[in-house]
């Protein structure tokens, strides 16, 4: 009999308290007041997956499983630390067991155990074909059941193997919620007050205007730094930042660089920025006549000057994102990739070789949306109209109008939910379960054959060739222009000691804010 392959990834010690924290006895911890651009419609983490959505589901849940941005910016790579569970065991090619943590308290008062675990992961609300949310099926749709080995053990199996396994639950979706709120609740009650593990829990919520999230002080890591966050919904950056500065607000979000660069010499406010794992792109309706012929798609692009493009938008810190994928991919990624090169000749003979003629191409987009996204289309367009292509922008007030038919060019958003291809990207957004495909935009010829042949390959060498030929196959059919990778700028108060990962989380853990 085949010997089975154990892989155990170990329980590595919580992180120490900070003095002030653990010593503290009564309780003067600040409020911490951010300004933010808006607010999810919805507190169910799962539809709330947004670049809005995640600053509050962050610090309201936890995962099994937890990725370390701090580690991984100073080692680089993929760095995960156990959290609600404290081992992870591969038992054989489709079988992975969780232990749990006995010291998690949920906010309803209830120890976390197994049956937490598999309420979240349940095959109507995660993974099964009725499944209430397509995120759910994003990461976990591989998953054929998932079952209680006692109270403190949980057994995940997948239809195939997954090399990714506890990269997945250290990302989107794997946020525990506690199964006897669900249970008491239901779907509407996760919609306005979900009840998870993390260092904080629901307050109040309003629409479009407030949320309040307050301490949970039987936090098993240990008192939060601070005992209540609210986020006031400010939709125009100048007024978030004017906010700051009046000292309404300690910390604002989704700022444009030209806006903190007057704050490098301020005494008390500082602006950051940060580079994200999240990409802008442009993709084709490749069933209009103009798009069909691949050479066309190939020029358009070869048309982008990205450099410039990136630095006008996002400034001079910005580094382009030739391809689709990032370095914390690790070994997996292609560093000397340069993906669609900027070459004017280039494009001009590829849209001659595919029958370009000067047809009007329609660009639509949600310029609300999408930050930046106007001032980078109307960029573009003068990038193409020098090499002969003629366009027409189409603006729409909500994502949903941007699919109805008539337009040639829209745009979408990009999240890398863990570092490796089958976490975003090429494998994911792109893939046969996204809209590009399932509306009919595009149709590839070998694509979806790679990326189903990438999702079971377990082996290094053979998961490098295949992302390698997913690359080359992208670049081959060119379904979308690669806009930029994007970056977020923000500002605080000096004395707050936080730092922003390179995704739309927040963490106010007490291992990652103080207050001066």
């Amino acid at each position: 009999m085949r010997p089975q392959r154990r892989t155990i990834l170990s329980a590595l010690a919580a992180p120490a308290l900070l003095p002030w924290v653990a010593g503290a006895q009564t309780d003067n911890r600040p409020v911490l007041r951010v300004a933010v651009q808006a607010l999810p419609p919805t507190l169910e983490p799962l539809e709330a997956i947004s670049n809005v959505g995640l600053r509050l589901t962050y610090n309201v849940f936890d995962t099994l499983w937890r990725r370390d941005f701090t580690a991984e910016a100073r080692q680089g790579g993929q760095q995960l630390t156990p959290f609600l569970a404290t081992s992870l065991e591969q038992r054989d090619a489709l079988t992975w067991v969780a232990t749990l943590r006995d010291d998690v308290r949920m906010h309803d008062g209830t120890l976390m155990s197994a049956a937490d675990v598999l309420s979240t992961f349940s095959a109507e609300r995660m993974w099964g074909e009725t499944t209430q949310a397509f995120e759910g099926r994003v990461n976990f749709g591989h998953l054929s059941g998932v079952e209680a080995d006692g109270p403190r053990r949980v057994i995940f199996r997948t239809r195939h193997p997954d090399p990714a396994m506890p990269q997945r639950l250290a990302a989107y979706g794997g946020w525990v919620h506690s199964a006897t709120s669900y249970a008491e609740q239901g779907l509407a009650g996760m919609r306005t007050r979900p009840v998870g593990s993390g260092p904080y829990r629901y307050g109040s919520f309003q629409r479009d205007q407030r949320a309040v999230l307050e301490t949970h002080d039987d936090y098993w890591q240990g008192r939060p730094p601070a005992r209540q966050v609210s986020f006031t919904v400010v939709p125009e950056a100048s007024s978030r930042l004017a906010g700051l500065r009046a000292g309404d607000y300690d910390l604002v979000t989704n700022l444009l660089p030209e806006q903190i660069e007057p704050l490098a010499r301020h005494p008390t406010l500082e602006g950051v920025g940060v580079a994200l794992d999240f990409a802008h792109i442009l993709y084709y309706d490749t069933r209009r006549p103009a798009l069909r012929d691949a050479r066309v798609r190939r020029g358009l692009n070869h048309a982008i000057d990205h450099d410039m493009l990136g630095r006008t938008l996002w400034g001079a810190e910005y580094r382009p994102m030739p391809a689709l994928q990032i370095p914390s991919f690790g070994a997996l990624y292609d560093a000397g990739r340069r993906g669609f090169a900027h070459d004017p000749a280039r494009a001009r003979e590829l849209l001659r070789q595919g029958g370009y003629r000067g047809e009007e191409l329609i660009i639509r987009i949600a310029p609300a949306y999408y930050l930046q996204m106007l001032q980078g289309v109307q960029i573009m367009q003068q990038m193409w109209s020098a090499v002969g292509v003629n366009t027409r922008l189409e603006t729409r007030e909500n994502l949903s109008a941007l699919t109805q038919p008539g337009a040639d060019i829209r745009p979408t958003s990009i999240a890398f939910r863990f570092p490796d291809p089958l976490g975003g990207g090429l494998a994911v957004h792109l893939s046969r379960e996204y809209s590009l495909q399932r509306s009919g935009f595009w149709q590839p010829v070998r694509f979806n054959e790679i990326v189903d042949a990438l999702r079971v390959a377990g082996e290094p060498g053979e998961r490098r060739r295949l992302w390698l030929a997913l690359l080359d196959e992208f670049e081959a059919e060119a379904p979308a222009a690669i806009l930029y990778g994007v970056r977020e700028y923000f500002a605080k108060r000096r004395a707050i000691r936080w730092s922003h990962p390179p995704l739309y989380y927040m963490d106010f853990r007490a291992s990652h804010l103080a207050f001066g």
